[in-house]
């Protein structure tokens, strides 16, 4: 969500006046970085995501005993 909110700020301040593409300042970057950091807070991170590998963790000792 800050990517996205940071992509809109720089697409706001510097990449509106300039165009599409990014080889002349405009915002296709921005556009693709703060669409695709809004899809991924949207679906989820997945197996790639924090959680997951948390999750995957083998049960420790003291858990295995109760």
């Amino acid at each position: 969500m800050l990517l996205a909110l940071d992509m809109a700020g720089a697409f706001y301040f510097v990449h509106a006046g300039n165009g599409l593409f990014a080889a002349e300042g405009g915002f296709e970057l921005v556009m693709l970085l703060g669409l695709a950091s809004l899809a991924i807070a949207a679906a989820g991170g997945g197996r790639f995501g924090v959680d997951g590998l948390l999750a995957q963790r083998p049960a420790t000792r003291e858990a295995s005993r109760a």
